[in-house]
């Protein structure tokens, strides 16, 4: 079975690997996770303008790298001359370059996955790209895109809901109604959208009454992590995988 889809997991999850510690996306990062005993890591993907599938999360490379611009804009030969680590708020550290998603698939093959696809155009790539590696058990994907998660809807792949889809639930979730079965087997929500407080716990509840998991995301404190565990959540996203290991040792 596909850890990251178990409704009774309680999880730990590297978001965008160990990122108090390391710059986001990164190898570096990801091989910290892993080392500190995260459960799974999580990332996101792109594509390049020659259509290779890379692993960042912002549509431009302002914000951690020392290019400009948008992405898409560059091949992926050009990103490779970036360096993903020089403008890192945590984690100062050596140079670092933006990854190949076939690199990271490649490397953690071993640890469970879970994937932010950030385009429609990255759907296709990031789906073959799992398959050739066999990584069907192990790869759990989403958006925030709705075309992009009915994409993974269909393809077989395990998945979240998307933010639509995540926000039908939260009716019936309140009333303590049973959903239908879905198409998605996670929910993949946050404690606030757009100011609003979301129930989670509420939510993971009327979840796991049709088999579907529950992760959280980006949940860095030790206390808050604890209470939504113990209320049905299966999965903590988090920026500090070592607190949150400890917190569930406790």
């Amino acid at each position: 079975m596909n850890l990251l889809v178990d409704p009774n997991a309680r999880l730990v999850i590297a978001h965008r690997g160990n990122r108090v510690r390391a710059p986001d996306n990164t190898l570096l990062a990801f091989r910290q996770a892993v080392e500190i005993g995260a459960d799974a890591i999580e990332f996101d993907v792109r594509l390049t303008r020659d259509g290779v599938p890379v692993v960042i999360h912002d549509a431009d490379l302002d914000r951690t790298t020392n290019g400009h611009g948008l992405v898409e804009s560059y091949t992926f030969d050009e990103l490779r001359t970036l360096d993903a680590a020089a403008r890192a708020s945590r984690g100062k550290t050596d140079r670092q370059q933006i990854p190949a998603l076939e690199e990271v698939l490649d490397a953690f093959r071993d640890t469970p996955q879970v994937i932010e696809v950030k385009e429609l155009a990255a759907a296709e790539p990031t789906e073959r790209l799992v398959r050739r590696f066999g990584l069907q058990d192990r790869v759990l994907v989403g958006s925030a895109i709705r075309l992009v998660s009915e994409h993974f809807y269909r393809s077989g792949l395990r998945s979240c809901a998307s933010m639509r889809d995540a926000m039908r639930l939260l009716p019936l979730a309140i009333a303590g109604v049973a959903p239908k079965k879905p198409p998605y087997q996670v929910l993949s929500i946050t404690r606030r959208f757009h100011g609003m407080p979301i129930p989670v716990v509420r939510m993971a509840v009327a979840a796991r009454k049709v088999g579907v998991a529950t992760q959280v995301w980006t949940v860095n404190d030790p206390v808050v992590a604890r209470v939504l565990w113990n209320g049905g959540v299966a999965g903590i996203v988090t920026d500090d995988p070592a607190a949150m290991l400890r917190a569930r040792s406790e």
